[in-house]
């Protein structure tokens, strides 16, 4: 056996591979997932939004408010679209739409960066203090 030639093709089939950027046929990276500091603002500010629940997968009927940071903000990203055999996109379900809205609210409500006009209150009983005897 000539060792020499076996590791002169096996340096050149390793400079071949360091050149390349990725390997021929392999699918390109995803790029990684945003983070949940680049939350984009709700299209819909959503009252009550901690009641929401989440309608698929391992959360399936759990109140976003029970969820962990991390998991509402998963939530609160946005979707690859899913598209049809058409070549067009889906239009976002209801509850899809939803769901992120709110995600989105609570988000941006923890960190104050909802606009004030838009932050949903709760009503607040008034009392009557003209009759208060003690």
């Amino acid at each position: 056996m000539n060792l020499e030639l076996i590791h002169a093709e096996l340096v050149r089939i390793r400079e071949a591979l360091e050149a390349r950027p990725y390997a021929a046929g392999a699918p390109a990276a995803k790029p990684a997932a945003p983070r949940s500091e680049e939350v984009p603002m709700p299209t819909e500010i959503i009252p009550n939004a901690g009641e929401v629940q989440v309608h698929f997968g391992k959360n399936k009927g759990v109140a976003l408010s029970s969820l962990g940071d991390r998991s509402v903000a998963w939530y609160a990203q946005e979707p690859e679209p899913r598209i049809g055999n058409n070549g067009k996109p889906f239009p976002p379900r209801a509850e899809d739409v939803l769901l992120r809205n709110a995600a989105r609210t609570i988000i941006h409500q923890k960190r104050g960066t909802l606009p004030s006009a838009a932050v949903p209150t709760t009503p607040v009983a008034t009392i009557d203090e003209g009759d208060v005897s003690f």
